[in-house]
């Protein structure tokens, strides 16, 4: 099996979708070799390389030789590496070739990748988060904290919810995109994804039969999966922040994907599968 990622990959919604519908983290998963082939890339978007990250270590979790093939552009080689994606891949072993490519450290990488699997990792994830912003000299002081906690909220819940088997990871980065400077934060994991997770409710066991069903639901306030009426709030509140004037926030699991704007929240949609959940934060400076 072989996903050829297009030469600007922004997320995983722009993968073939009879390629990545097999799903690494069913039982019947027998693909062997997996080969993610990053070789034609001249961009490779923040968001996507959550994608690049957790697909090839599931396949590999399910006894799959998986490999992944590095961009031929420098730049975006030198990028990925700098985010840490080819050394976790490879601690996992997964066969990568960076081309014999030094590390060169990037500063506005604030974090790279970083594995989390408990509620004491994220907290203290974030604080360091908010120590290297406090000290990096990197767009407005005021958004350091916000940027810290929304990562903090994504990634208790992703720790809370996933049932991920390979851990949930994160990053944070300040990022020039082509509208501006913005502050960036991901978190992906490989775990059950979000329709999986609220139908442990009674009361949304019969409610949500699509992905993308799950992920409108999940983005009210007071929805959960555990059935208590004082949980729900973190994955709304971060919602609500990003309808601010010029943040973004995109949620994709399995099958299913959700945009939210200032402007608007785009109708859930059926896309290409991410392989659990990932939820992306994008705030101007």
């Amino acid at each position: 099996m072989r996903v050829v990622v297009p030469s600007n990959f922004r997320n995983a919604s722009e993968l073939p979708a009879q390629t990545v519908a097999r799903d690494p983290r069913e039982r019947t998963f027998r693909e062997s070799p997996v080969e993610i082939d990053l070789r034609g890339c001249e961009f490779v978007r923040p968001a996507a390389v959550l994608w690049c990250l957790v697909y090839p270590l599931l396949a590999k979790q399910r006894g799959s030789n998986a490999c992944v093939w590095v961009p031929s552009n420098t730049g975006t080689c030198i990028y990925l590496m700098s985010l840490g994606l080819f050394d976790l891949l490879r601690t996992e072993g997964v066969e990568v070739d960076s081309r014999g490519i030094p590390h060169r450290r990037d500063p506005q990488i604030v974090l790279p990748l970083t594995r989390f699997r408990s509620q004491t990792d994220v907290e203290g994830i974030a604080n360091e988060v908010l120590d290297r912003l406090s000290t990096s000299g990197l767009g407005a002081a005021n958004l350091h904290p916000l940027v810290s906690e929304a990562f903090a909220e994504l990634g208790l819940n992703a720790v809370e919810h996933s049932e991920s088997p390979i851990g949930s990871f994160g990053f944070v980065q300040f990022y020039q995109f082509a509208e501006g400077q913005r502050f960036v934060c991901g978190v992906g994991d490989g775990g059950i994804g979000i329709r999986a997770s609220l139908s442990k409710n009674p009361e949304f066991a019969n409610r949500i039969p699509y992905d993308w069903v799950a992920i409108e639901l999940a983005v009210r306030e007071r929805v959960s999966g555990t059935g208590d009426r004082t949980r729900g709030i973190g994955l709304y509140g971060i919602a609500e922040d990003m309808r601010r004037p010029g943040r973004h926030l995109i949620i994709h699991s399995g099958l299913g994907s959700l945009a939210i704007t200032e402007q608007m929240e785009t109708e859930a949609r059926r896309t290409s599968l991410f392989p659990g959940t990932l939820a992306y934060a994008s705030i101007p400076t």
